[in-house]
């Protein structure tokens, strides 16, 4: 098979995996509470990465003990923080919005950047953070703009939107990530302190209770989040990157509303509406904006950037 065309299947494949974590957010939202259901991801996950991780983990460890710190916060901001924001938005938002709302994460790198690395922002990329932030307008109105001066959000758009902010964070910093620690170890330490640092929240949600249903569709629901969206689909993810380059394995990731939308209907019955659509539409173009690198224009086949 075609190394490109393999590149675009998985990068599909894995966005086809990360859409079905919003409907999972939506579907057992009031069966687990979103901590419980963030701890056991990615406890699942931790235990599905550390075979591959532990071969690595004795060069890595002199490295990690440096940076703990380091690894310590992007565990805190990328697996405590940024799902357990987005399983809670699941309690009082649709799917769909959550998929159409926590994608605006590049549009707040680009803004973190500006402040953190002092990189420009161009005409260009103001153009497209402004058509962003029309396109959240229209969602969180649900399309009646005139209400928008006494706009309130709905309280899981705003988890939604801490989640973007969380993941924009993560991204931005994992850029830092240092020369002596290799992907898989950075992955298994970042997992590992996540679960740490989320065992105060876990207990207090505990004690406060509902308790947890475990029934089969939130037994499922919890095997698919650990391993379908955080083994697998991170798997998939750097393949794709590795054959078709981050950029255009970003703009498939774009997909990743329309995906969620079919999903929704299809597994939860949820209606598409057209604040739904036109928002989207101006999420997704002004990311596009914001992000698209002019050279994808003379890309050629077999070439990535």
């Amino acid at each position: 098979m075609n190394t490109r065309f393999l590149g675009y299947l998985t990068a599909l494949a894995a966005t086809v995996l990360w859409a079905g974590n919003f409907v999972v957010a939506r579907g057992i939202a009031q069966e687990i509470p979103p901590v419980q259901l963030n701890f056991w991801r990615w406890l699942l996950a931790l235990a599905c990465i550390l075979p591959f991780a532990w071969p690595k983990l004795r060069a890595d460890w002199p490295a990690m003990k440096r940076h703990w710190r380091y690894l310590a916060a992007m565990g805190l901001v990328g697996v405590s923080l940024l799902n357990t924001f987005v399983y809670k938005a699941g309690q009082t938002t649709e799917s769909l919005n959550m998929a159409l709302l926590v994608p605006t994460a590049p549009v707040m790198i680009i803004l973190l950047s500006r402040i953190v690395y002092g990189e420009p922002l161009t005409p260009r990329r103001l153009g497209g953070v402004a058509i962003v932030l029309m396109g959240v307008l229209e969602l969180v109105s649900r399309g009646d703009w005139g209400h928008i001066a006494s706009l309130r959000f709905l309280p899981g758009d705003l988890w939604a939107l801490a989640g973007a902010a969380c993941f924009a964070l993560y991204s931005l910093f994992v850029r830092k990530r240092p020369a002596g620690i290799s992907v898989e170890g950075f992955n298994a330490a970042t997992f590992a302190w996540g679960l740490v640092l989320m065992l105060p929240a876990l207990a207090v949600e505990a004690a406060a209770g509902p308790a947890t249903s475990w029934n089969p569709r939130v037994l499922s629901g919890v095997a698919y989040a650990g391993i379908g969206c955080s083994f697998a689909a991170y798997t998939l993810w750097t393949k794709a990157i590795g054959s078709i380059g981050p950029v255009l394995a970003g703009i498939v990731y774009y997909f990743l509303p329309v995906v969620t939308a079919v999903e929704s209907v299809w597994l939860l019955g949820e209606a598409v509406t057209a604040a739904h659509v036109l928002g989207g539409a101006l999420i997704v173009s002004g990311i596009l904006l914001a992000t698209l690198d002019v050279r994808l224009l003379s890309v050629r086949p077999g070439k990535t950037v």
